[in-house]
């Protein structure tokens, strides 16, 4: 994944507008360059995150980095407020996925490898919570990456309201819910939302549902991987949609 480190030439890039998708600060590390490159992350709404010492140079190497590190995107990344409004009840619907505190490489590329192939309208996550979208990711999408809108939300309840705003319904896979995915109607534009491996939709965004639905299933297992999960709800839209 490709690195540019040192404190000028992540100022530069910051002011230049080089497409960052985080940075990486050492704890401690301070001065007036360093407190400029946190205030003009925050007006882009980039991440940035504390790192030690050990973490940087697993990152670029042993090199004067002076403890600033920015991970540049090896794709495009859309600011979230680019997201075009919902199609015209003319048009067909679209469907968006919203990747929640997905911690993963390979889940979050099998997610946008589903989204791909499944003609979802793109995939909406804030690299805040999700792992950045980074050489591993791009791997496991098998190239999808590159062809699937990206989108990044500073905060993903925010932007739940913002496209219930634009006309989409928000859906969310939720194992307890009473609708079954069988029983909900995809031939409207909606949001899906997947939640983390581990915990799946926070409470918060779950109240920001219009719909919940579960995926039915017959084994003991108590849930699917992400990334399937997500790959058997974009199916079913588009089988609704093409039905």
């Amino acid at each position: 994944m490709p690195y540019i480190y040192g404190r000028n030439p992540v100022m530069e890039a910051l002011l230049h507008g080089q497409a960052i998708q985080k940075i990486y600060i050492q704890h401690g590390v301070q001065g007036d360059k360093v407190r400029q490159i946190y205030r003009l992350a925050r007006r882009q709404h980039l991440a940035v995150a504390n790192a030690d010492q050990k973490k940087l140079q697993q990152m670029v190497g042993d090199v004067a980095h002076q403890g600033v590190v920015a991970l540049i995107s090896a794709v495009r990344i859309l600011p979230f407020e680019e997201l075009p409004e919902a199609p015209k009840e003319t048009a067909p619907p679209a469907c968006i996925v919203i990747a929640e505190r997905i911690q993963d490489p390979h889940n979050m590329g099998a997610i946008i490898r589903s989204a791909e192939i499944f003609g979802a309208a793109g995939v909406v996550f804030s690299d805040r919570e999700n792992v950045p979208i980074t050489d591993t990711v791009i791997k496991a999408s098998a190239g999808a990456a590159l062809h699937c809108p990206l989108y990044k939300a500073e905060n993903l309840a925010r932007a739940a309201e913002i496209l219930k705003e634009k006309g989409f319904w928000i859906y969310g896979a939720a194992p307890a819910a009473p609708l079954s995915l069988w029983e909900t109607d995809f031939r409207r534009n909606c949001a899906v939302i997947i939640g983390g491996e581990e915990k799946g939709i926070r409470p918060l965004l779950q109240k920001k549902c219009d719909l919940l639905f579960r995926i039915p299933q017959l084994g003991q297992t108590q849930s699917l991987n992400a990334s399937v999960a997500a790959g058997v709800i974009l199916a079913e839209a588009l089988r609704q949609r093409l039905g």
